[in-house]
């Protein structure tokens, strides 16, 4: 049988992963015919699991429901009437959700136990963000979007963490998102946010995705035909003096896909990318096709090391560079290895 399990919306995001994985279950277990709740530790972790657990092979899972334990009572958020070790007896009463008083999110025991079986102790805070985003989708539709900033925003999670749980749960087949992979036609070209909710509930998403491309102008993202990723990377090596640009070669081919680069930022806009700075490869011998720039670049590749670099073109050359907002000239000598 699939019992609801609540937890009211406004205390959601408060809760810890431990507390809240301790509520829940709590939750699941009290009734109204019973004034009191017996409940232990290993009861608790019974229910997350779906198995029993193991004091020493589990005992991250027992410190994070005992965390829990402690912080609901500190906070007074349910209430233990007696307490013998590992064992409690709580008023069922404080375990409820006034459905009727508070908006609430409803969770299934099925996916609280996938998460921890698969995850063990780490189900706590991918719990934690599950609930959270499970408590935004439209009862309607099945599905909502949210942007992976606000996500940071409001629940207190990093980027990489959100990216992370993300990953989990679509793995898991929890959650279910559908990435339009588009950007609107209007500048500055924003990309489309994706579309989630419950992994049971993938084709009114898919539905609902499409019905939302179906109301705005827009084109596909289409596959880069370079990687703009590793030219970026290659690209901050060489402002750091990287060994590997002593070569002219080296510098000449970094040179041209950094050019690329900025060629594709007008086929493939991204208004989160500005382009590169090329009047670092100036002293180089290299010229510098016209890129128009979003925004000022802040790094300009001057260094003492830059003495003795080797010249592209040949021979031993001065170069005057503009290194300072007062126009005051620095004469570099670069001299061709022998």
């Amino acid at each position: 049988m699939d019992v609801d399990i609540g937890i009211r919306k406004d205390l959601q995001n408060q809760y810890t992963g431990e507390e809240m994985a301790v509520f829940l279950i709590l939750n699941y277990l009290q009734n109204n015919k019973n004034k009191d709740l017996f409940i232990s530790v290993d009861a608790i972790g019974y229910f997350l699991t779906g198995r029993f657990i193991d004091s020493q092979a589990d005992k991250k899972i027992v410190k994070g429901i005992k965390k829990g334990f402690e912080s609901l009572k500190k906070e007074e958020d349910i209430s233990i009437l007696g307490q013998s070790r590992n064992n409690f007896i709580i008023d069922s009463k404080s375990c409820r959700v006034d459905t009727q008083k508070y908006t609430f999110t409803i969770v299934h025991l099925w996916e609280i136990q996938k998460i921890f079986s698969s995850l063990g102790a780490y189900g706590f805070n991918v719990l934690r963000f599950f609930v959270n985003i499970i408590g935004t989708i439209n009862g309607n539709s099945k599905s909502w979007h949210m942007t992976q900033d606000d996500m940071v925003l409001n629940w207190g999670f990093s980027k990489n963490t959100v990216n992370e749980y993300l990953r989990k749960l679509e793995e898991l087949k929890l959650l279910y998102t559908f990435r339009p992979k588009a950007r609107k036609t209007d500048k500055p070209y924003h990309k489309l946010g994706n579309i989630y909710g419950r992994y049971k509930d993938k084709n009114l998403i898919v539905q609902e995705g499409k019905q939302y491309l179906s109301t705005l102008p827009y084109y596909k993202i289409k596959k880069y035909p370079i990687n703009r990723t590793s030219i970026k990377l290659r690209y901050n090596h060489f402002l750091s003096d990287s060994p590997k640009y002593g070569e002219p070669k080296e510098i000449e081919k970094l040179y041209r896909d950094c050019i690329k680069y900025n060629d594709s930022l007008k086929t493939h806009p991204n208004d989160e990318v500005d382009t590169l700075d090329l009047s670092v490869f100036k002293e180089y011998g290299f010229g510098m096709p016209t890129c128009e720039s979003k925004k000022p670049n802040e790094i300009k590749k001057t260094s003492d090391h830059d003495v003795g670099r080797p010249d592209p073109m040949g021979g031993n050359r001065s170069v005057d560079t503009d290194t300072s907002p007062f126009n005051i000239v620095q004469v570099i000598n670069i001299k061709k290895k022998a």
